[in-house]
């Protein structure tokens, strides 16, 4: 049995990320209110379209990386630069194939300029994640939480920046290509010293309005996702180092936390998400009150299946969850193709939702068949409740 101690990294880890979740919820704002409804909608539109190859460059580089480093540390030194020139190379390909795409569209919207910026923001912001993988590969999480709050602050002052000099949306797209290359210096910095010791798809909604709409609601529910991936990243290296079989304490303590907080969140939001938007955004966006509901219990549903994800992948299980994204993903991109001509934005709440709950059951059932571990759901079932009753009450 491993001795390896979860507690304080994790403390460190998710005070980090809380700190990086209110710079960024406070950039949001601040993008929100500088450009109004319409203009936040073309730039969303940018940001969104990007997003639709987002998990292009995230092929399970991440993950090998990090159970190569908890159980060779040896490796890390032949291991890191295939890492980073891999990523670097699908990185350049996303940059380069998002504007193509964009181009090859019936419709564009927006100019190819702002896509160009969102692409070159999306594939230099993963040039950092070889480096985070080895850290966390290391179980150094405080030097985690340190990359990722230096670079939320990067990118709070890069925004401000922007923002003073009245750039409009290619000015906030611009800062936001600034930030995440000066974010990748920042993780290489923190890792090589320490070598001394040792989906969403853009949405086609009917107007920009609606878009700005639907990006104000998706905001803090995507925010609230990263705290499942928080609790649950530490358990990865312990998870790497114990039994195929063995079912740690630490990861039954992160199934009942995430279980009973995760509900108990989104519940609380759902009854407050109309006053929340009004005071954050402003009365405009109080309309999106709808979609902030259905996305916080897909956040919900994040934090139930993240420490699955993390058991399963921990434990070269990994193509056994690659093939259950894939059919999440398949029914999240049937569910758009259905709902969103009915239901516009509504619809495609509904299907983030749909394809999170199927995430939960396909982890839930890998990690029984796989590694004989059964997740017992039953405070998160009794949350769910809660918010289906709250969910008819509203209607």
């Amino acid at each position: 049995m491993t001795s390896l101690s979860l507690g304080r990294p994790t403390l460190l880890l998710l005070l980090g990320r809380i700190a990086g979740y209110g710079l960024a919820l406070g950039n949001s704002i601040l993008v929100a209110r500088a450009l109004g409804a319409e203009r936040l909608g073309e730039y969303a539109y940018a940001m969104g379209l990007a997003g639709l190859f987002a998990l292009l460059p995230n092929l399970g580089i991440n993950p090998v990386v990090t159970r190569a480093v908890a159980a060779h540390p040896e490796d890390e030194g032949a291991v890191l630069p295939i890492a980073v020139r891999t990523q670097a190379f699908l990185a350049f390909l996303v940059a380069c194939g998002i504007p193509l795409f964009a181009a090859l569209l019936p419709v564009q919207p927006v100019p190819l300029a702002y896509v160009a910026l969102a692409a070159a923001q999306l594939g230099l912001g993963t040039l950092g994640w070889p480096y985070l993988a080895v850290l966390a590969g290391r179980a150094a999480f405080a030097r985690v939480a340190a990359v990722e709050l230096a670079s939320a602050l990067l990118g709070t002052v890069c925004l401000i920046g922007a923002l003073l000099l009245g750039g409009g949306v290619p000015g906030i797209l611009t800062a936001h290509v600034v930030a995440a290359g000066a974010a990748a210096l920042v993780a290489r910095a923190f890792t090589h010293p320490s070598r001394r010791d040792r989906r969403r798809p853009a949405l086609r909604l009917r107007d920009l309005v609606r878009q700005g709409l639907y990006s104000v609601a998706y905001k803090a529910p995507n925010l609230l996702t990263y705290v499942g991936s928080t609790v649950a990243g530490p358990l990865f290296p312990l998870m790497a180092q114990t039994g195929t079989t063995e079912n740690p304490v630490a990861f039954q303590r992160a199934l009942r936390a995430l279980g009973v907080t995760g509900p108990a969140v989104a519940l609380a939001l759902s009854g407050l998400a109309a006053p929340i938007l009004g005071l954050l955004y402003g009365s405009e966006y109080e309309a999106a009150a709808p979609l902030l509901v259905l996305l916080v219990w897909s956040a919900a549903a994040n934090w139930l299946y993240a420490p699955l994800a993390v058991a399963l992948q921990a434990r070269r299980c990994e193509g056994w969850w690659l093939a259950g994204l894939i059919a999440a993903l398949a029914v999240n991109a049937a569910g758009n193709l259905w709902m969103i001509p009915r239901w516009g934005a509504l619809g495609a709440a509904a299907a983030t939702l749909v394809s999170e709950l199927v995430l939960v059951a396909i982890g839930t059932g890998l990690l029984a068949a796989r590694l004989r571990i059964l997740p017992v759901w039953r405070p998160a079932a009794g949350g769910l409740a809660a918010g289906r009753h709250t969910g008819r009450m509203r209607s």
